[in-house]
């Protein structure tokens, strides 16, 4: 039975989109709609002036000085939106909004109806970590900071996939701290694979599988140093790599160079879901990561993960149980060393296979993420007569 209420789900980017914020847009709304009687959709919102002219400015500024503009929380961008949304709720009666990634979509967003405000990161928390939020103007920095502050405060309540980012937002604006929830994502995936279909070690060479858009910033070079240690102490391995293509001087035979796999494309979808199946590690050392919906979906085919302890990882991959966690300054050899004692022995493998698809199966997953939301969010709503 769904709940009879109406919710407006407002986005910036199209939120049908499997593409937009990694499909975490398309699949919490797709949740959404098997619990609610409406779901009614108020985006995508289009480039207003204001977005026009910062975006330009930004790459101004960049070419000049060096220095980065984070137009996208700057605050004449926040109120153009805010203008848009407005308008359209004119029109449009709902009970309750929920804005995914709608920092600026919420900043100064002038309404009476409550408003759930979803993010993976904390603008406090990734000042000078994630990278489109490195070197800033500090007059950028500080308009990043208000406008966070103002989102945080015009929420009813707002929620943030990590401990890392939930406590960075906490300390941006203690006065609204108790509206502050921690909530982890769930895996981006069409459906949850059959757990019968999980991958057992050993089945053949031993297969790492790397699937990331940026080889640099998610930590490539580590990777591909650890599948070279691995080769030098005898062991039979090969790197999948998914998302990106390796730099040419990656001329290792065992390098497998899969590119970017569309999910909105069935082949490419299926050939991902395969290299998942059958990998042995989902190895990232990341350089930073806000959440890493990539590891959720990891969890589904019972995947242990090899990461970097950064971000918001840690609240995703449990260290020892679910995967592995090392330093940001450790490199390929440690990796390969870990794996080595890994593989020796196959009943701890097992277990971690088995914890990694449990914890999909009761956390990371977008049913469960929406159960704790509404029961959360539903003793907010006032009946729109009410109102």
């Amino acid at each position: 039975m769904k709940h009879a209420i109406t919710i407006g789900y407002l986005t910036i980017e199209d939120a049908r989109d499997r593409r937009a914020w990694s499909g975490t847009h398309h699949f919490l709304l797709k949740e959404l709609e098997k619990r609610l009687e409406r779901v009614v959709l108020l985006g995508p919102l289009p480039d207003t002036f204001a977005v026009l002219v910062c975006k330009a400015l930004n790459q101004v500024l960049l070419r000049i000085t060096g220095k980065r503009f984070n137009w996208r929380a700057a605050p004449w961008v926040a109120r153009s939106y805010a203008r848009i949304i407005e308008r359209r709720l004119r029109g449009t009666p709902v009970d309750l909004i929920i804005a995914p990634a709608g920092l600026s979509t919420i900043a100064h967003l002038r309404t009476s109806i409550p408003i759930i405000y979803i993010n993976d990161r904390s603008i406090a928390g990734a000042l000078g970590y994630h990278d489109v939020l490195q070197n800033l103007f500090d007059w950028s920095g500080e308009q990043s900071l208000a406008t966070e502050r103002a989102a945080l405060r015009n929420a009813t309540l707002s929620i943030f996939s990590s401990d890392w980012a939930a406590d960075a937002a906490k300390l941006a604006a203690p006065d609204v701290a108790d509206r502050v929830r921690m909530i982890p994502f769930g895996a981006n995936l069409p459906e949850a694979p059959a757990a019968s279909g999980m991958g057992t070690w050993p089945n053949g060479p031993l297969k790492l599988l790397f699937l990331g858009v940026y080889w640099e910033a998610k930590g490539g070079p580590i990777a591909y140093d650890a599948l070279l240690t691995l080769k030098r102490a005898g062991v039979k391995a090969q790197l999948v790599v998914c998302g990106c293509d390796p730099p040419a001087e990656c001329t290792d035979p065992d390098l497998i160079r899969e590119g970017f796999l569309d999910k909105n494309k069935p082949d490419q979808l299926s050939r991902l879901q395969e290299h998942l199946r059958t990998a042995d590690f989902l190895i990232l050392p990341t350089r930073f990561e806000a959440y890493g919906i990539v590891f959720c979906e990891a969890a589904a085919y019972g995947l242990p993960v090899l990461a970097t302890r950064t971000g918001g990882v840690s609240t995703v991959v449990q260290e020892g149980n679910t995967g592995l966690l090392f330093a940001p300054e450790e490199g390929g050899e440690r990796y390969a060393t870990a794996i080595e004692g890994l593989i020796s022995d196959p009943a701890r493998l097992t277990v971690m296979r088995s914890a990694a698809r449990l914890r999909f199966d009761q956390l990371l997953n977008w049913s469960a993420f929406v159960d704790r939301l509404l029961d959360q969010a539903l003793p907010l709503v006032t009946p729109r007569k009410a109102r």
